[in-house]
């Protein structure tokens, strides 16, 4: 994943003047116009394992998403970790959410700067656009495609490749945006203790 980062880098710096053609700042401030996002989702890998469930997240620092049978995953971010919970073997991980792709989107100010680095945006004929990105300081975290619709600017769906190489796809539908959602919908309650803090 280093290597690729300064691939990534180096394509980012080499792109530089091609990505200030394109206004990444519309895609920002929808991003932290967005407070709540409530949906369905369809998950699908690189190893051929699909999912569906349902999403909600609250900016800033707070997801969740169910799974609908036969998984029994639960996915849960509470603004400090990343919860997955495995509900019919009780078993639960946390991982701090800071050191997880997730972050990206649930930080309280999302920028496409700083600490993160653009390494592509293609705006595409059927009226979207991808921009990925990566954080400069820690590559093997991963990093994250995000693709918008344009008009009117909407999160469609996300990707993910971890340290590991495995691509992730989320695609979102029948998403309703900034309304009220219960704040116990990102808390977990396990009699189990924590099994493994990253």
């Amino acid at each position: 994943m280093k290597t690729l980062f300064y691939i990534f880098m180096s394509l980012s710096l080499c792109l530089k003047g091609a990505f200030a053609a394109v206004d990444t700042q519309k895609y920002e401030n929808y991003l932290n116009s967005l407070k709540t996002l409530s949906g369905d989702f369809s998950q699908s890998n690189s190893q051929g394992q699909t999912s569906t469930g349902k999403i909600q997240i609250s900016r800033p620092g707070k997801m969740r998403l169910t799974y609908n049978p036969p998984s029994n995953l639960l996915i849960v971010a509470d603004g400090k970790w990343l919860i997955t919970y495995d509900r019919q073997a009780d078993d639960v991980n946390y991982v701090s959410l800071e050191n997880t792709p997730a972050a990206f989107i649930l930080r309280p100010q999302v920028r496409f700067s700083g600490d993160v680095a653009i390494t592509h945006i293609i705006p595409k004929e059927d009226n979207t656009t991808e921009i990925s990105l990566i954080r400069r300081d820690d590559p093997e975290a991963g990093y994250i495609t995000l693709v918008f619709e344009d008009d009117p600017i909407a999160l469609k769906e996300w990707s993910v490749i971890d340290a590991q190489g495995i691509t992730t796809r989320v695609v979102l539908s029948n998403v309703e945006t900034n309304i009220q959602l219960p704040e116990g919908l990102f808390h977990i309650e396990s009699p189990n203790l924590i099994q493994q803090i990253f």
